[in-house]
């Protein structure tokens, strides 16, 4: 491909080097990587799902006990999102990367030992900062690290792996808890978090913007700017540049500046809304299909649809969202409201409900899995880690809402199958919220494909 880039003695565009890449092997251990990154999140954020049931046995305890404990590690999320982002844009990507899956693996294998509830509380909510701030830096760095014209196709690809990891614990409870207990999930999700970090550490680069924008470290950029792009002759005294360089140090306040004063308020509400679904499922929806006469093993097969049927919107969303832009993610609030909805009514039969199960996964984490993509899109280089960060810890309020809100109807006695209203009923507020956001990208963008919204004061 013909590039833009200019190299010499002189200047290189990181802007124009970056966008003129061929992908091809080289980028394979990036993407392997950061996709076993994202799939440790999803294994972890739904293993507690499939051990409270156990442990409800075990402690001789009833489900909303464990409210405060699925809260805890929402609330550590909350805090871990922008705290994290924020250690990315100061830090680097790769390294709070590295350092948010060590915290996740660590804290992961300590719960084995865990004795009571107040136990879980503390230790959920030191898994919660691990997992709250690794998507944000992820999904920043293979921005800053793709070309334009494949960024969300990517982003949204390595994003695959939470729905594979989600979809784990189910296939991991059918077949170890009955032998070995519910420390088998356990053991499996804090070993793999451990072992992709030292991956991480090894394969994974440092975004080249980030490296340059914070100065002094032009020699490692260029040494990874020359494995990107071998076709460019890159001296040692080439200055790197980049065009679309935003000067100002990265604050709160720029995700509030210019055209994001109306986008990043619809985007923390469609965030909320989604992960208000999304975190419904995993807490709830296990110990719901086992209430409903489900064993173990059929519960953890029958939940896994909801992630299985995620990695179909993954593939949907690789070939549209490039495309496409917010559309997608209008079209699937939408259709996701009665499916959601309908998610817990066992009574619909085992094959019928097993594809509104399947159909809600994929609006659900189809959502889930736009937002991640444009999230980096949207914001600017001086806040990428730090708006996706914002607005995934924005999220989190709605996550939180999950556990609570199931335990109060779980102790009200409300009906099974009425239980995932509450959560369809926050989806049809995102919804609107979506309409609105697509109409403000149409305006700001002329057509449905999306681009850095503008943060000038």
């Amino acid at each position: 491909m013909a590039s833009n880039a200019h190299s010499s003695a002189g200047t290189l565009d990181l802007d124009a080097a970056i966008d003129g890449q061929e992908l091809g092997w080289r980028s394979a251990p990036l993407i392997g990587v950061a996709l076993l990154v994202l799939l440790c999140d999803g294994f972890d954020l739904a293993a507690m799902g499939y051990i409270v049931p156990e442990l409800v046995k075990d402690w001789q305890l009833q489900p909303p006990a464990f409210v405060s404990a699925f809260s805890a590690g929402i609330i550590g999320m909350m805090i871990g999102g922008p705290l994290l982002g924020l250690l990315g844009d100061r830090l680097g990507r790769r390294r709070v990367i590295v350092l948010g899956l060590c915290g996740i693996g660590l804290a992961t294998l300590a719960t084995m030992a865990a004795e009571n509830v107040s136990h879980l509380i503390v230790l959920r909510f030191l898994t919660g900062i691990g997992l709250g701030g690794v998507i944000p830096n992820v999904a920043a760095l293979i921005a800053e690290l793709a070309p334009k014209r494949l960024r969300g196709r990517m982003v949204v690809f390595v994003t695959l792996g939470m729905p594979l990891g989600i979809a784990l614990p189910g296939l991991v409870a059918g077949m170890l808890i009955p032998t070995f207990g519910w420390q088998a999930i356990l053991l499996v999700g804090g070993l793999l978090p451990l072992a992709v970090a030292l991956a991480a550490r090894a394969v994974v680069p440092e975004s080249p913007k980030f490296l340059v924008e914070t100065g002094g470290r032009e020699a490692e950029a260029r040494r990874i700017i020359r494995r990107l792009r071998p076709d460019l002759a890159i001296g040692d005294e080439t200055r790197l540049t980049i065009a679309s360089r935003d000067k100002r140090r990265g604050s709160a306040g720029q995700m509030f500046a210019g055209s994001l004063a109306l986008a990043t308020p619809l985007l923390w509400i469609c965030q909320a809304a989604n992960q208000m679904a999304n975190f419904f499922s995993l807490t709830w929806l296990p110990t719901l299909l086992q209430s409903a006469g489900a064993t173990t093993a059929q519960a953890g097969g029958q939940a896994s649809l909801f992630a299985l049927g995620g990695l179909g919107a993954g593939v949907i969303l690789i070939f549209a969202i490039d495309r496409l832009g917010v559309v997608p993610l209008v079209v699937m609030f939408i259709i996701g409201v009665p499916l959601v909805a309908g998610m817990s009514n066992a009574e619909l039969g085992p094959v019928v409900h097993g594809m509104v199960i399947a159909g809600a996964g994929l609006c659900v984490t189809g959502i889930n899995f736009g937002l991640t993509a444009l999230l980096p899109i949207f914001y600017p280089t001086s806040v990428r880690s730090l708006g996706t960060g914002w607005t995934q810890a924005a999220g989190r309020v709605g996550a939180l809402a999950a556990p609570l809100v199931g335990g109060v109807l779980i102790e009200q006695n409300i009906p099974v199958s009425q239980l995932a209203w509450a959560p369809a009923l926050l989806l049809a507020i995102g919804a609107v919220a979506s309409v609105v956001l697509a109409w403000l990208c149409f305006r700001q963008f002329g057509g449905t494909r999306v681009g850095e919204f503008s943060a000038a004061h």
